[in-house]
């Protein structure tokens, strides 16, 4: 085990023992359940695939904060061909 601790600009130092397989600009997932932050290494995703990643998180958590709005396939569709 390691300990390690936050800076005032949010970073966080992973330790040596635990980084050395990664390679700098590694990606990963952050997840937080509670008071356990977990760091998932991801592999083979674009840049554009993160950013789209990022997006759905953020819309996930709208709709779960309540603030997803309900459409009727109908307007939706319309909707979806202006994108």
């Amino acid at each position: 085990m390691e300990i390690t601790k936050l800076s005032t600009k949010g970073q966080i130092v992973i330790p040596d023992s635990i980084r050395k397989d990664f390679e700098v600009g590694s990606v990963f997932k952050v997840m937080k359940k509670g008071n356990l932050i977990v760091l998932k290494g991801i592999e083979g995703f674009s840049k554009e695939e993160i950013e789209e990643m990022k997006e759905l998180d953020k819309i996930w958590k709208d709709i779960d904060s309540g603030k997803g709005k309900t459409t009727s396939v109908e307007e939706f569709l319309k909707e979806m061909k202006t994108w």
